[in-house]
């Protein structure tokens, strides 16, 4: 039974190192986004400068991405490292320090939280730059960030009530 324990959490720190990889990819992307934007600047005018907030804009999104990767990554990592003495945990900030899923779900709702605000901040910027108009159909991400955002309120209600008894 432990050998099985063993290779799950191997298989564990792979699928922890792949989501970091994709992290770093997404940060790579994002560094690409912000750099092109600023090719922007020798353009026309006004025109120029709407790319340009558009690639800026982008650029935040693709990191914010980034960010919720590498914390699902050493959310994983911390979680399934199991050491008396684990360094790693102590190392890291108090509001990284997860003792279980509920820990990491509630630190990944709030990172996922931030980067829809953020998406859809970057959609309707892009669409009203362009000349388009916001419809109801753009309601739908403002929608599940409400629901989230209740649902992530109403899990820290119950966690608190938790620990005050």
């Amino acid at each position: 039974m432990k050998s099985i324990f063993s290779i799950l959490r191997v298989m564990i720190m792979v699928i922890a190192v792949i989501i970091f990889f994709a992290g770093t990819a997404f940060t790579v992307l994002g560094a690409y986004d912000f750099v092109h934007a600023f090719t922007h600047l020798s353009g026309d005018g006004e025109r120029s400068e709407r790319t340009m907030a558009i690639s800026l804009i982008k650029a935040v999104d693709l990191f914010l991405i980034a960010v919720v990767l590498f914390v699902f990554s050493l959310g994983l990592q911390v979680l399934f490292n199991h050491k008396p003495d684990n360094t790693l945990l102590q190392t890291l900030p108090r509001w990284l320090q997860v003792k279980n899923f509920m820990d990491l779900k509630v630190i990944l709702w709030e990172a996922i939280l931030t980067t829809l605000v953020i998406s859809y901040l970057a959609d309707v910027a892009r669409i009203k730059i362009s000349g388009g108009e916001v419809t109801e159909h753009s309601l739908l991400i403002p929608a599940a960030i409400l629901v989230i955002s209740i649902s992530l309120y109403f899990l820290k209600k119950g966690e608190h009530g938790k620990h005050d008894s």
